[in-house]
């Protein structure tokens, strides 16, 4: 009975511990370097989760890439029209840096250009296959700011809103702050925290009376953050023909506020003008995005002349309506018999 007990120890012994610890023993012999290629092959084949899966807790929050307050999208998928992308080199740091951390350089290639991203390693726990003992404390995910300006609802990166861009009533986006039910031009978008790629984007327009720009290519549906040193900006401005309308309508839609009229396509500034006898508008200019302005305005009044800096601006309402509202940003009056 005894030898029986003994044969099966042993052959427990030979057919499950030896081959766990000799498993463990393998995985605990992988190289930084291997490593490290394991982790930069996850997110150049969007495998996003298996790199997750080898950085620590905390990976995100190293002073080198600090997610901060920044949307996360590690989470979710690179865009399906991503180009090919391939990791080109890693290159292990010869010593430790002060932290007693291993620096690896890796090297990312898509369509013919190359990013570098450095991500720190340390040993720590039970191996983990195809990585063994290390994890990643310092993340290969960089935060990126896109900046946005015009007229939208919602701005999305990878299916995660940035909110709005614009700015309507109590928004102090812009100054004076909006006191109107209008939708006005102003700024917005956000700062992501992503690995490297080219990501899926929706930009929910105000008016269909407005184009959209993402990083210079017209109506884009993807933003391509492969490199983290490039800024980004979405505008979403005038398209061309409502520009025209806007320069086509400016002086007579002016000129029926100053006149005290209550045109459809305006909203009038509080003038207070009476007896109106004549108007000279004289030239119009561009002013800030989305307004024209007209300077040293004449207004001849029965018993004053009046001179107007005036601007106005495009801005819609909830059914994507077009509008001028125009603003005094200069006035000053005398009495006609004063000179």
């Amino acid at each position: 009975m005894k030898n029986r007990v003994r044969t099966i120890v042993v052959l427990v012994c030979v057919f499950v511990v030896l081959p766990v610890v000799g498993g463990l023993v393998y995985l605990s012999r992988i190289s930084a370097e291997a490593a490290a290629r394991y982790y930069a092959e996850a997110i150049a084949q969007g495998r996003f989760e298996d790199a997750m899966a080898v950085e620590s807790a905390d990976a995100d929050a190293d002073p080198n890439v600090g997610r901060g307050d920044a949307v996360d999208l590690r989470r979710l998928q690179r865009s399906s029209s991503t180009p090919a992308m391939s990791v080109t080199g890693v290159w292990v740091h010869t010593n430790p840096d002060g932290n007693g951390r291993q620096g690896v350089n890796i090297e990312f290639s898509m369509n013919g250009a190359t990013t570098t991203r450095v991500i720190y390693m340390e040993r720590s726990g039970l191996p983990k296959p195809h990585f063994g003992s290390w994890r990643v404390v310092s993340s290969a995910a960089r935060k990126v700011t896109v900046s946005a300006d015009g007229y939208a609802s919602d701005l999305s990166i990878a299916g995660v809103s940035l909110g709005d861009v614009g700015a309507t009533k109590g928004s102090t986006r812009i100054f004076p702050p909006v006191t109107d039910d209008l939708w006005h031009y102003a700024g917005g978008g956000g700062v992501v925290y992503a690995y490297p790629g080219v990501y899926d984007m929706s930009v929910s327009r105000i008016s269909e009376y407005t184009d959209y720009v993402v990083d210079s290519v017209p109506g884009a549906t993807t933003i391509n953050m492969f490199d983290d040193q490039l800024a980004h900006h979405i505008d979403i401005s005038l398209n061309e023909e409502t520009k025209a309308w806007q320069q086509e309508q400016f002086v007579p839609l002016l000129e029926s506020c100053i006149r005290g009229e209550s045109p459809e396509q305006a909203m009038c500034p509080d003038l207070n003008v009476a007896d109106v006898e004549s108007i000279d508008v004289g030239e119009v200019s561009d002013s800030l995005p989305g307004s024209l302005a007209a300077y040293n305005i004449v207004v001849i009044t029965r018993e004053h002349r009046i001179w107007l800096d005036v601007s106005g601006a495009v801005c819609f309402d909830e059914a994507g309506q077009r509008y001028i509202v125009f603003t005094i940003d200069r006035q000053r009056a005398e009495d006609r018999g004063s000179r």
